[in-house]
């Protein structure tokens, strides 16, 4: 029999790079005014307000109106020259980000929930192309809605829509014949904020939302080749073993640690600090769980024990966790098991008890149909996998229009980990003769074969996450028998990469003996994981990428 390493909890076995604040960057923090920027419109420009503190950090817009869009925007007939206006496209990569808090948004005297859209808009050729964001909830604290994209594209970009004309077949908003989605970035006079989608009705609502920190980046394209990377053992409460799952863009990781009486807690690690969430379990302070999801807002989900409610004994029941609710107990009450897989940044958490689920504060636990609930981003696309119309396999489930769509299998059967903004979907599939392949499911349905890691004697294993630059991390599983059956690599542009391989130190890298088990990337091509540390088969990594950068991070890291 093969040496496994010791995975804690349930563990699914069977960015991109860090660029320093420059010239290129331009960040609204109103400590200086709306600095072109406008508010939207209201019947009372007191709606709008900028307040001192309370931002993040410091000033911030608030607005408390009846809207009827979100409307913040900057043009050239107001605005004067900035750098969010003028020609994107000689740019070979452009930024957009906005911090909200929601106090408050009312659709029809109900809480709600609504979608942020940015458009870039050029006059000359009547055209715009947007862009989801993410979603507004009410109750949801301050939150970093961004996107990456080349504004040299010819093509539409994934994820991206265009106006500008009407689809001759759906009617739906296009750009004009001709017009490409660089033609509309050499010349932006108009980037604003939107609650909906081009042609489709809004009634508007009351809102009680802040805005900070707008912020445009340009810089060079993402690296081709994978960077050189620093490692850190994040630790334990204690005991010996840790798993890292997930990473927000923070640098924030959730995960499961052994204290000193061989309990696995589920936790946070921030700052440098790793941070015990609690229990379900009222009848002991410390107790089983562990944290598989994490938002770029702090939200955490996962799975902890909790009192059996027939009878002595206790059940798995999945969780949702924040800094106002402490541990949420997704299933108060049932004797069932649950586990929580994964959370975004409106609250909605994803996983599988009695098959695939989505709950949120407002609606609770709602059935999506039989499997697993894997993943779900931040515009509530979620990816898991079960029971399809073909056999086994994946699924995509928008949350916001009720809509699922199927991804094709190479044969048998497939099963999903991950989904990014853009709607790609990694996880494996068994080809007719049963051979895994490690898969990249495009938003089109089209799959992509990730191939091999290029070590001897390894077959595909399992593609568990991919960030919005399309990196994918994963691991491929020895042939044969092995004391470190499982390697860890990292995909760029059609090639895997050796994981291990890319530590720059060489000490530091001999003291891990196998990365086995990579579960996160952000954006910033940082990566977290299981691996094999001084002989210890079961430790938390965290893998940041070694560029110059003039950001300082406060969690332990030195930063060239």
């Amino acid at each position: 029999m093969q040496l496994k390493q010791k995975v804690l909890g349930m563990v699914a076995v069977a960015g991109l790079w860090s660029a320093g604040l420059s010239a290129q960057t331009t960040v609204i923090t109103f400590d200086d005014g709306w600095q072109g920027w406008n508010p939207p419109w209201t019947a009372d420009a007191a709606d709008t307000t900028i307040e001192p503190e309370g931002g993040h950090p410091g000033a911030y817009a608030h607005t408390a109106a009846e809207l009827y869009d979100l409307g913040y925007y900057i043009d050239d007939v107001f605005g004067g020259e900035s750098p969010f206006l003028g020609n994107h496209a000689e740019h070979a990569s452009l930024t957009f980000s906005i911090d909200f808090k929601v106090d408050g948004i009312r659709v029809g005297g109900q809480p709600a929930e609504v979608p942020v859209f940015v458009h870039f808009r050029n006059f000359s050729h009547n055209a715009s192309v947007f862009f989801r964001l993410g979603t507004l909830a009410e109750g949801q604290a301050w939150t970093t809605h961004s996107v990456t994209v080349d504004p040299r594209s010819l093509q539409m970009p994934a994820g991206w829509g265009g106006t500008g004309a009407d689809d001759p077949k759906t009617g739906g908003p296009v750009l004009p014949a001709g017009v490409t989605f660089a033609d509309v970035m050499s010349d932006v006079n108009e980037v604003s904020l939107a609650a909906h989608e081009p042609y489709e009705p809004f009634e508007g609502g009351e809102f009680d939302i802040g805005v900070d920190n707008i912020r445009i980046a340009f810089g060079a394209a993402p690296p081709a080749q994978p960077p050189r990377y620093e490692i850190v053992d994040l630790g334990t409460f204690g005991g010996e073993l840790a798993n890292a799952h997930a990473i927000n863009e923070s640098g924030a990781v959730a995960g499961v640690a052994m204290n000193k009486d061989f309990i696995e807690l589920a936790f946070l690690w921030q700052d440098g600090q790793m941070r015990y969430l609690g229990t379900l379990n009222p009848a002991f302070e410390y107790d089983f769980g562990v944290a598989r999801g994490i938002s770029d807002n702090g939200y955490l989900a996962g799975y902890s024990m909790a009192p059996f409610p027939n009878g002595p004994g206790t059940v798995a029941h999945a969780f949702f966790w924040s800094e106002e609710t402490g541990m949420v107990d997704l299933a108060p009450g049932s004797e069932f098991a649950s586990w929580a897989w994964d959370v975004n940044s409106a609250g909605q958490v994803v996983g599988e008890g009695a098959g695939a689920f989505i709950w949120t504060q407002k609606d609770g636990m709602v059935s999506i149909g039989p499997g697993a609930a894997e993943a779900i981003n931040e515009k509530g696309e979620v990816a898991g996998w079960g029971t399809t119309p073909g056999g086994t396999g994946g699924w995509v489930y928008d949350s916001a229009s009720g809509q699922m769509r199927y991804l094709d299998t190479l044969g048998r059967l497939s099963e999903i980990r991950d989904i990014n903004i853009h709607g790609k979907v990694v996880g494996y599939s068994i080809t007719d003769d049963w051979q895994a392949r490690t898969v990249l499911w495009n938003a089109d349905g089209s799959i992509v074969d990730l191939g091999v890691i290029p070590v001897p004697d390894y077959g595909p294993g399992v593609a568990n996450a991919i960030n919005d630059h399309d990196w994918i991390v994963g691991r491929d599983d020895y042939l044969g028998w092995s004391e470190t059956p499982n390697r860890g690599w990292l995909w760029i542009g059609g090639q895997k990469y050796d994981l291990k391989a890319l530590i720059a130190d060489p000490v530091v890298q001999a003291s891990w003996a196998e990365l086995a088990h990579p579960l996160g990337i952000n954006n910033r091509g940082e990566i977290v994981g299981i691996g094999i540390h001084d002989g210890i088969f079961g430790r938390a990594f965290l893998m940041r990428p070694i560029v110059p950068s003039e950001v300082v991070f406060a969690d332990g890291f030195d930063q060239d």
